[in-house]
């Protein structure tokens, strides 16, 4: 019989707004982590003055063409605002999906008013498969122009063997008008190694910086990207070299931070164990078992929605760590006063914002000095160094080497 495929999942980086309507589900049912960052509008409105009339018609993201077969593409939004009886009619064509490559349009999907999207001031659940290889689902509300909309995930899936580069949303000027929160697109890992450089996921190098810097975040995709894998794996011995892969990474990382030498006679238990498991699901479960003590005793826990508030302030800091970011301005957008979120992300991280944020520019500005050939004052900037000198105090202080001895060992 044959294995589901595999699957990972990326959300993509696009232009949004300064300010507006945030919104990331209380629950993440994909089993990816949603952005909570403020959401793009397109363009509508009833009448012609309406305030929507002056938003953009379109907007554009990349996708990574090495990340896998592309397998379905997950919206999250309002699907639509303005899209009433009174005022759009059903049927109506409101929005198209275009995936691009670099010579035409490979895939499009139109928007119909009352199949692909309805009212989102009607609050009433949706969960509807279409049929044409699209569903809508709700999943929660939100505010949005002094009214409470209905947010859904809007669900494409892909044909096989596509080869895109690019997806662009382009509103057709009809009265409804949609919000997108986050983009999503779900790929089959591919056979190899989860967390080989062109994998699109999280590498190796990404998981010991996870836990030197206390990322929960990360790591936990980190694990959910390692059990993906070994369940795609082709035979047991394939198993259990990603398991041991992954565990000597954490290991070597853990002891970096203060974890005892008893840790590599855990390694050796651990190897010792997967040659008595005889199944492939086994073994994901045992490697599981096994991150997740070392995660007890590297990353503290809290819980309700304390816990959710700093996991999004986390994957907040991972997709804009190159930024003037403050922790007035995660605590902002988060709702929280400052010296709430201050006492809420120490106790999580075991660290203070700053401290947090400059640990994430020094793990990155290493990744990039090792595998890329860029210049280390273009490095420091484009971790967010203000300076040269000052990066590179920072950089010899945490590895004891300076960043352009990093740089000439691999020249």
């Amino acid at each position: 019989m044959p294995r589901t495929p595999q699957t990972h999942f990326f959300t993509a980086e696009f232009a949004r707004p300064d300010s507006g309507v945030i919104f990331a589900p209380d629950s993440n049912e994909l089993g990816c982590t949603f952005s909570g960052e403020v959401g793009w509008q397109s363009n509508g409105g009833p009448y012609r003055g309406h305030p929507a009339r002056s938003l953009p018609f379109s907007m554009e993201a990349s996708i990574d063409s090495e990340s896998g077969q592309l397998l379905r593409i997950h919206l999250l939004g309002v699907f639509a605002l303005h899209a009433a009886r009174n005022e759009e009619s059903a049927g109506t064509l409101g929005a198209s999906i275009q995936l691009n490559n670099s010579r035409d349009t490979v895939f499009r999907q139109d928007l119909l008013n009352g199949r692909h999207y309805r009212d989102a001031r009607d609050l009433t659940p949706l969960s509807d498969a279409n049929g044409d290889g699209t569903s809508l689902k709700t999943v929660g509300t939100c505010m949005l122009q002094g009214e409470l909309a209905r947010v859904d995930v809007l669900t494409i899936d892909m044909p096989e063997e596509l080869s895109v580069e690019s997806f662009r949303f382009k509103d057709l000027g009809s009265p409804a008008s949609f919000v997108l929160f986050d983009i999503i697109f779900e790929h089959e890992i591919g056979k190899g190694c989860p967390f080989h450089v062109h994998s699109g996921g999280i590498s190796l190098g990404e998981i010991g910086s996870s836990i030197r810097i206390g990322d929960r975040v990360k790591f936990s995709k980190a694990l959910e990207q390692m059990e993906a894998g070994i369940l795609a794996a082709e035979d047991l011995d394939e198993a259990r070299g990603e398991a041991l892969t992954f565990l000597a990474v954490v290991t070597a990382a853990t002891i970096e931070v203060g974890g005892t030498r008893e840790m590599h006679r855990a390694l050796l238990e651990s190897a010792r164990e997967f040659d008595a498991i005889h199944d492939i699901e086994g073994i994901a479960d045992a490697v599981k078992r096994r991150a997740d003590i070392v995660a007890a005793l590297v990353f503290k826990e809290i819980q309700g929605p304390s816990s959710y508030l700093v996991d999004r302030a986390l994957a907040m800091v991972e997709r804009n760590y190159a930024k003037n970011l403050t922790d007035a301005s995660v605590a902002a957008t988060l709702g929280l006063s400052t010296s709430h979120f201050r006492y809420l992300f120490r106790e999580t991280t075991g660290q203070p914002f700053h401290k947090f944020l400059v640990s994430l520019r020094l793990e990155k500005a290493r990744q990039m000095l090792v595998e890329q050939e860029i210049a280390v004052s273009v490095v420091a900037k484009a971790v967010g160094f203000a300076g040269l000198s000052h990066f590179s105090r920072a950089f010899t202080q945490r590895f004891q080497v300076s960043p352009t001895s990093i740089r000439r060992s691999v020249d």
